[in-house]
């Protein structure tokens, strides 16, 4: 009986112990892992699309300007165009500088969140670990205290027989 309980008592510490360190997966791996690859997913998309937009913006007003040369067509034109084309030179470097300054801020904010993440993991780690020193210390001591009881359990049987196996002797 008393093997029994032992072995449903050790399967039930198993399976707690499992849980245990299944959470402890999930909270200092799993979660961090996920919230990193979420913020480098946000982060590339915003970067891609401000490329994107970028591109688009230099493709567009590079094709406007040519068409506009097609238009040329005598020195009063083509004075006109080379007004415009300083003008377009002036928007998009504008618009560089922008996209630029856009850029620039977003890789500071993706670099700030991610040294926030690796800080909050840190210390979500450390906090684990001392949860695991103090229940591995209790445990310890625990163990430590059924080991004498059944030390002194043990002896005291002993002493027992042998007043039993004195008594019967004489």
């Amino acid at each position: 009986m008393s093997a029994d309980k032992s072995k449903s008592d050790s399967n039930q510490a198993n399976e707690k112990n499992a849980e245990q360190a299944t959470d402890q997966f999930e909270k200092t791996v799993a979660e961090p892992v996920r919230a990193y690859g979420a913020l480098t997913t946000d982060y590339f998309e915003q970067l891609f699309s401000a490329q994107f937009d970028a591109v688009r913006a230099f493709a567009d007003t590079s094709l406007e300007q040519s068409r506009s040369w097609l238009e040329v067509k005598d020195s009063d034109s083509f004075q006109k165009m080379i007004e415009k084309q300083q003008q377009a030179v002036k928007e998009m470097s504008e618009r560089l500088k922008e996209d630029a300054d856009k850029i620039k801020a977003l890789s500071q904010e993706y670099l700030k969140e991610t040294q926030e993440l690796t800080s909050k993991s840190m210390q979500s780690g450390q906090a684990q670990f001392e949860d695991n020193m103090q229940k591995g210390q209790k445990q310890f001591q625990e163990n430590l205290k059924k080991g004498q009881e059944q030390v002194e359990s043990s002896l005291q049987k002993g002493q027992d027989q042998a007043k039993h196996n004195t008594q019967k002797n004489k």
